[in-house]
């Protein structure tokens, strides 16, 4: 004890720490990178595609799983954590408790689309502007890396790109500030198995595949379908809306009391709405 210690005051207590926990197997490289993101109390960006850009190769459970296994708080990863729409994401950075896991997957539905990533970029973008502060674990569930722009990639933290089901190869995303290049060293395999069914992860799996489904038939008002063919597909509506009017005015002049009391005749109808008489004759069989 030194000397100017007066033994009547008690010491100041310690300012407890918050415990964490780092769900990584000491000597990897993923141990030492978030054991360094929970010294430094800051978050972690996570970028996840797939090595030869292929679809349904277990990307979206490596991510949940990897979400969960990050997630500091009492109920884990839950819906109101994982999206396919970038902008929920970005509110549930802000929203979330702290030490949450966040999922944003993106694989399955706008692989076939580059443009489908654009807010993704734009939601990340807004992230890492509000200083990667708010202790939360992001996981980007892409098609491939390239999709990610190369300034948000450049602020992420790994890579993991799946090789086979349930086993990815952890990259380190390593900015170059002299050379002003990003490097990408290999720092091993992670594998993760599949979600145990009847388990509150599997229903988060389950609410984002339907969700999936969704999006892909178009019920929740969002199209992923390649621009072509939705332009096609608004035309042939289009055209079929004008021959319903038009067949529905032909039906109804031709239809109409005073018409058929006059000397009307189906070639004049015609003439008038810009058919042949023999389409007139046809709209009036198809009754």
């Amino acid at each position: 004890m030194s000397a100017d210690t007066n033994a009547d005051e008690s010491p100041e207590p310690a300012i407890p720490e918050q415990q964490r926990e780092n769900p990584f197997p000491e000597g990897t490289f993923l141990h030492s990178q978030f054991e360094d993101v929970l010294s430094e109390q800051r978050d972690i960006i996570i970028i996840v595609d797939d090595y030869r850009g292929r679809r349904g190769t277990g990307k979206t459970v490596f991510s949940l799983k990897l979400a969960q296994a990050m997630d500091q708080t009492a109920e884990g990863v839950t819906k109101e954590k994982v999206s396919l729409q970038p902008e929920e994401i970005r509110n549930a950075y802000s929203s979330q408790p702290r030490g949450s896991g966040l999922v944003l997957d993106e694989g399955e539905v706008g692989a076939s689309n580059r443009e489908a990533m654009s807010k993704t970029n734009q939601a990340l973008r807004e992230i890492m502007s509000m200083g990667r502060v708010e202790q939360k674990y992001v996981v980007v569930n892409a098609p491939i890396k390239s999709f990610i722009d190369k300034d948000i990639q450049k602020l992420s933290d790994v890579w993991i790109s799946m090789v086979r089901r349930g086993q990815g190869l952890v990259h380190h995303l390593k900015w170059m500030p002299y050379q002003e290049t990003l490097h990408t060293p290999k720092k091993g395999l992670a594998s993760m198995d599949d979600i145990p069914r009847n388990t509150p992860l599997r229903d988060v799996y389950n609410y984002l595949t339907q969700k999936k489904q969704e999006r892909i038939q178009g019920e929740d008002g969002q199209e992923f379908i390649p621009l072509p063919e939705h332009k096609e597909k608004l035309q042939k509506k289009a055209k079929e809306a004008r021959k319903d009017g038009r067949n529905d005015a032909v039906r109804g002049i031709m239809n109409h009391p005073e018409v058929q009391e006059t000397a009307i005749s189906q070639r004049m109808v015609g003439q008038a709405l810009g058919v042949t008489q023999q389409t007139v004759s046809n709209i009036l069989n198809d009754d």
